[in-house]
């Protein structure tokens, strides 16, 4: 496995660099957009391996369960439901880390042409939209393991449900034979083990999947959004350079600028390179309305499905 899977995006120096540039050479949205990216990424990689700590979970509490005929049977099923759950996590985590690799190499690529060509480079942030594609496979992955997952959850909760009447009805059975009155289930809330082992774990990875799916629809509409900033900025520089006609000496002095700030080294101010929950929760509060809204509405999809 890569040795730098571990790390987050927004931890990278490529990426850091990235955002310097941008913000320098006056283009906060497009670096506000791929900052958030980068976020969303980091953040379904951080589910993904929730989620396999569940399931881990899930899978040594089967092993553990009685060596009886029933439980045996029962066994078997629920170790394949968790199998399926698995593997089908396995799939994402790595279609995430496939996506981590393609947003390093890209912004490598484009901060190695912005310091030896200047500031036009930066339009090439747009090439980000080619993870779209990625990313919308990703989202098919993770509603196929909801669908899958609700079924399991229905089927152990039954399993669970068809365990606990039988042992209620042994025991009743049992109290019959030996002359003692029946107990009454009805009024006591009784729990076979397996609500624990399966049922409980199964539902907490589809919480999990269902939260994936809000970040996955969120950072497409962010990758439409930065192709759109990035039009904007590039036809508003059109626009600039036929209204302001300039002479030679102005233009090689403007170029002279364009090539300062573009090769202006990484000042190592801490406030600046903070990429973590808190920093980017007060970097969108610094950003254009319209990012603040969408971002709220996200959240609080979030928030519901938690």
């Amino acid at each position: 496995m890569d040795m730098e899977a571990g790390k987050t995006l927004t931890n990278e120096e490529v990426i850091r660099e990235l955002l310097d540039l941008l913000k320098k050479n006056a283009m906060k949205e497009q670096a506000n957009d791929v900052f958030e990216i980068c976020s969303y990424v980091d953040g379904l990689e951080k589910k993904i391996d929730s989620m396999t700590e569940e399931l881990t979970n899930m899978q040594n509490q089967i092993k553990e369960m009685h060596e009886d005929t029933l439980v045996n049977n029962a066994k078997k099923a629920l170790s394949e439901a968790q199998e399926r759950l698995n593997a089908r996590c396995e799939q994402i985590k790595s279609q995430v880390l496939e996506v981590k690799a393609q947003v390093k190499s890209t912004a490598k690529s484009i901060v190695d042409e912005a310091k030896a060509k200047g500031r036009a480079a930066l339009y090439r942030v747009s090439e980000f939209l080619e993870i779209k594609k990625k990313f919308l496979d990703i989202r098919e992955n993770v509603r196929g393991a909801i669908k899958t997952t609700d079924k399991d959850i229905a089927k152990t909760a039954l399993l669970a449900k068809g365990f606990r009447e039988a042992g209620q009805t042994a025991v009743n059975a049992f109290r019959t034979f030996a002359d003692k009155p029946e107990v009454d289930y009805s009024q006591k809330e009784q729990k076979h083990p397996i609500t624990k082992a399966v049922l409980a774990p199964m539902k907490a990875v589809k919480k999990m999947l269902v939260t994936m799916e809000l970040h996955l629809d969120a950072s497409i509409d962010k990758l439409d959004n930065l192709a759109m900033n990035v039009q904007i900025d590039k036809e508003k520089h059109m626009e600039n350079a036929k209204v302001q006609e300039q002479t030679e000496p102005e233009r090689a002095e403007a170029e002279r600028v364009e090539a300062e700030i573009v090769y202006s080294p990484m000042v190592a101010e801490p406030q600046e390179y903070q990429y973590n929950a808190d920093a980017f929760e007060n970097y969108l509060r610094d950003n254009a309305a319209n990012d603040n809204k969408n971002k709220e509405i996200i959240m609080q999809k979030d928030k519901n499905v938690r």
